[in-house]
């Protein structure tokens, strides 16, 4: 059957079976027509806002739900552009993406709280990770690495990056308490523009001093006599403090710091004392020195070298020597002795900053 023209109908009319309609025009309306449960039809705003209450399955249908939070299941979710994500499993992946994808939504992804960010992202894009509470990273993926992408993504708080994470660049290091490994330090300073003297070891010798033994030998048998080592001419030792031979002229600052005895007779039964004297620029030098300090202690035997120590332990005055200040060094026994060889060697320090 089929009517043609127009009619208005003013009654209710109530149909058993299917009704058709033909010929409809599609155009874009704001209302729609639904049906209620007794069956009339009535008109409706078009219904917008969140989808809720559906429960998203594998495409087979016989996977887990995606809201079982103990099991697994694969979806997409894909708008305007192919901007969108899919899943696999526990891994959320980025796919076709142009512009940004927002993951605020993904508080409890499951009881796990396993989040793992595939790499498979194209174009240039932002991944929003903002609202994510707690992102405890799993095994299989890598956290914010977009490899061979020109891709930015968000640092996430609190989540340590796994050995697949590329560190692009490190802040300053303040404080490490267990550095395992370290390589070669190619640009920096250390407690400033150069390494600092106090920084070096003991045995470390600096630019600004240097070391020097100077060597002296005397055949005497000098008794508990006061001896002057000759300094400048061998074999020349006396007991005359004012000889020129004995003295020479410091032209830095300086420390005597040892005395080394080796002799060719025993001395070891006699106590040696060693004396440092000087005449400073105050004075002339053809006087009598003052003695600056003194260091005693055993002599050696014929097989034997022994050391007098000038840093330390001094049984009197100290080791230091004045710019222009002449020299001289001095020994004496507290008993008899034979007539020896001494060979003497003595360590100076100069500072020649």
């Amino acid at each position: 059957m089929k009517w043609i023209g127009q009619h208005i109908w003013g009654f209710i009319s109530r149909f058993r079976n299917d009704v058709y309609l033909e010929d409809i025009s599609e155009v874009t309306q704001d209302h729609v027509v639904s049906i209620d449960a007794d069956g009339k039809l009535y008109k409706q705003d078009v219904a917008a806002g969140d989808i809720t209450a559906v429960t998203i399955t594998t495409d087979s249908g016989g996977g887990s739900a995606a809201s079982d939070t103990s099991g697994s299941a694969d979806f997409s979710l894909l708008g305007a552009e192919g901007v969108g994500i899919t899943n696999s499993g526990t891994t959320i992946t980025a796919v076709a993406v142009a512009g940004e994808i927002d993951h605020n939504s993904l508080a409890n992804y499951d009881a796990r709280n396993h989040y793992a960010w595939s790499t498979d992202v194209s174009g240039t894009a932002t991944i929003h990770a903002n609202n994510i509470p707690t992102l405890n990273q799993n095994t299989t993926g890598s956290s914010g690495s977009c490899t061979g992408q020109a891709a930015t993504v968000a640092t996430i708080a609190g989540l340590a990056p796994n050995t697949a994470t590329t560190q692009a660049t490190q802040g300053n290091i303040t404080s490490c308490a267990n550095l395992a490994t370290v390589g070669t330090i190619s640009t920096g300073v250390w407690q400033g523009t150069a390494i600092a003297s106090a920084y070096l070891d003991a045995d470390t010798a600096h630019l600004s001093t240097s070391r020097q033994c100077t060597y002296y030998m005397m055949v005497d048998d000098i008794d508990t006599t006061k001896i002057y080592i000759p300094l400048q001419t061998p074999d020349t030792e006396t007991s005359v403090a004012t000889n020129k031979q004995l003295r020479f002229l410091a032209p830095f600052a300086g420390k005597l710091l040892k005395v080394f005895l080796r002799a060719n007779t025993n001395l070891s039964g006699n106590t040696l004392t060693w004396t440092l004297e000087t005449r400073n620029t105050s004075l002339a030098t053809s006087g009598t020195p003052t003695v600056v300090g003194t260091q005693s202690g055993a002599g050696c035997t014929n097989k034997t070298m022994t050391t007098y120590d000038f840093t330390t332990g001094l049984d009197s005055g100290d080791n230091i020597i004045d710019a222009g200040d002449t020299v001289q060094l001095a020994v004496q026994s507290d008993a008899a002795t034979a007539n020896s060889q001494f060979y003497i060697t003595c360590l100076w320090e100069w500072d020649l900053s």
